[in-house]
């Protein structure tokens, strides 16, 4: 029986815990290919590498059933340079991106690299989930919140045949199970003092992009109002941005210039 081909990427770094962790996990029931970028490229979100040299170099394997390549661009490179490159004759049966240390959740998923890469699923016709954990210590967390992943990816993309995308994150619990979770919409996530005035030893003023999360009352239909609430949620994602409820507003707006056939 032909085993399952699974695609696996993340912003961390092909070194990083978390991918090594779940692709570990999944091997037991499928073949991984794991291309990752060569460091850490968290919030690159979809950025491409264009006209540029792009490297990709074969890494030692983190066990059986798992080969590994370091990339030298975004997230987003990797998965197009596998999907169309290194795998063009051996396409996944599905991408996962992650284990992601931190969420990604609400409107913060615009900047992902994690959730970039599980979106290529949608460029590609492959079915696709980016997996992102509130912290990957201690270590007993990380293997916990990974085999909870592989029950997910069991019961939604290998017994149901699941072939949209999916954005996963979990939070810090002792107990981890299906009854855990929560189907929801992404939310708005708005963050206090990301915009910080720094000055360099020779004087120059500059910026520092961070923050804290606002913490407000969000609509309970959202991933941001449950994962404060220690619920795992999952939210079913879309290539689509268009505001469909907002074309008859525009529509009235600009009835006179529009060119209606």
């Amino acid at each position: 029986m032909r085993k399952m081909h699974v695609l696996m990427t993340n912003d961390d770094g092909y070194e990083a815990p978390g991918i090594k962790a779940l692709a570990s996990a999944i091997s037991e029931f499928a073949r991984i290919t794991v291309v990752a970028p060569d460091r850490e490229r968290s919030s690159c979100s979809g950025a491409l590498t264009l006209r540029e040299y792009i490297s990709l170099k074969k890494q030692p394997s983190y066990g059986t059933n798992i080969q590994v390549f370091s990339c030298g661009g975004m997230t987003a490179d990797c998965c197009k340079i596998a999907l169309e490159g290194l795998l063009v004759n051996d396409k996944p049966d599905l991408i996962l991106s992650g284990a992601n240390r931190g969420y990604n959740i609400g409107t913060d998923c615009l900047y992902s690299g994690t959730v970039a890469g599980a979106m290529e699923g949608c460029v590609f016709g492959i079915p696709s989930m980016a997996v992102s954990l509130e912290r990957i210590n201690p270590e007993h967390f990380l293997l916990r919140a990974c085999k909870f992943t592989v029950e997910l990816v069991k019961e939604i993309f290998v017994k149901n045949q699941y072939k949209g995308t999916l954005n996963l994150n979990i939070p810090y619990m002792e107990q981890l199970t299906l009854n855990k979770l929560k189907l929801v919409d992404l939310g708005l996530h708005r963050y206090k003092n990301a915009i910080k005035v720094i000055t360099d030893t020779d004087g120059n003023q500059g910026y520092w992009i961070g923050g804290e999360p606002e913490i407000e009352i969000e609509p309970k239909n959202t991933d941001i109002y449950w994962i404060h609430r220690n619920k795992v949620t999952l939210t079913p994602l879309g290539w689509d941005m268009t505001a469909y409820n907002e074309q008859k507003i525009i529509h009235n707006i600009v009835k006179n210039h529009v060119d209606e056939f």
